[in-house]
């Protein structure tokens, strides 16, 4: 099981969600039943559900960054590759504007083909004053990764996807995880999709919250325990990854011959044998659509067949026979 850690809330239960979920999260329409229904009273159902989780997310709330969790975004180069997918581009960039202002942003055009994805990275980029490396042809997530890297020069290195909604709160934590133990080289806070870090309610609304709405949610975990808590795991996602920028470079970063899916598993096991500590911050927040960019030029069916090919050859190269 993973080790379950908070900073200055030593009577959490650990084994309760940070969240605080609705019973409405957890209702499935049966299979039975979806067999039985007409169309409009299951697509009835649904949408009761959605009013029902969404309810208490207004839409129109902006919520406001404290001065700490600005400057503690001074500490993070935060590289974003981008292959497209302009629309959530767009917003995962418009996020960093308003949260990240103290941060060093490195955003890796990876060959991308549409002219507006070039429009809104050169728009980004150019109010204020970001750094942009250009592919003329996509290379991959971990040589865009590791080309924005080159260029960072604060100690944390944050490697963001581009289909993501950063919220106010979430460098303060990732800080203060690094400061307080050396031993910690790797941290990913909670999401939305597609890994042991998704918190349910999220994933229930991936698709329907406006960023206001994401960044109550935020607030919502945060109220949980203002300090930290921490769960060790083997590996952390990439969705969000942060790492040591010293480590990453000892490491030599991602293995180039795993070009995106399982980079960060087969680095993590880098990592452990290094002796360091890879956690995940459960009341820290950042939302994750998950695989638009892929899903859109190679497919699920490619998306699973990457997958597959990373993990034989994670497994050969260190010699497991699981992951």
């Amino acid at each position: 099981m993973p080790k379950t850690a908070s900073y200055s809330s030593p009577t959490l239960d650990p084994n309760r969600p940070p969240e605080r979920l609705h019973w409405a999260a957890g209702l499935q329409i049966p299979h039975f039943l979806k067999r039985a229904l007409p169309r409009r009273v299951i697509n009835g159902l649904r949408e009761l559900k959605l009013r029902i989780l969404t309810r208490d997310f207004p839409r129109h709330i902006q919520f406001e960054q404290s001065m700490e969790d600005v400057l503690a975004s001074a500490s993070m180069s935060i590289v974003v590759p981008v292959h497209d997918a302009p629309l959530v581009t767009r917003r995962c960039l418009a996020s960093l504007e308003k949260y990240a202002r103290k941060a060093e942003i490195i955003i890796v055009n990876d060959g991308s083909r549409l002219v507006e994805t070039s429009r809104v990275i050169e728009g980004f980029s150019n109010e204020n004053g970001w750094k942009i490396v250009n592919h003329v042809n996509p290379l991959g997530h971990s040589a865009a990764c590791g080309a924005g890297a080159s260029l960072a020069t604060r100690p944390y290195l944050c490697f963001l996807n581009s289909d993501t909604v950063v919220t106010p709160w979430c460098w303060r934590l990732v800080k203060e995880v690094f400061e307080y133990d050396q031993k910690i080289g790797v941290a990913g806070p909670s999401t939305s999709a597609g890994n042991l870090q998704t918190l349910p309610l999220a994933a229930n609304l991936l698709p329907y919250w406006n960023d206001n709405q994401i960044c109550n949610f935020a607030k919502r975990l945060l109220a949980e325990c203002l300090d930290p808590i921490v769960v060790d795991l083997t590996w952390v996602s990439g969705f969000s990854f942060f790492i040591r920028r010293s480590l990453w470079e000892e490491l030599g970063g991602f293995d180039r011959n795993l070009p995106d899916y399982g980079n960060e598993i087969e680095l993590c096991k880098r990592v452990a044998e290094k002796g360091y500590r890879m956690v995940w911050i459960r009341n820290a927040y950042i939302h994750h659509f998950g695989k638009k960019s892929y899903r859109e030029t190679i497919g699920d069916d490619g998306i699973l067949a990457r997958i597959r090919v990373a993990e034989i050859y994670t497994k050969q190269k260190h010699h497991t026979f699981y992951l």
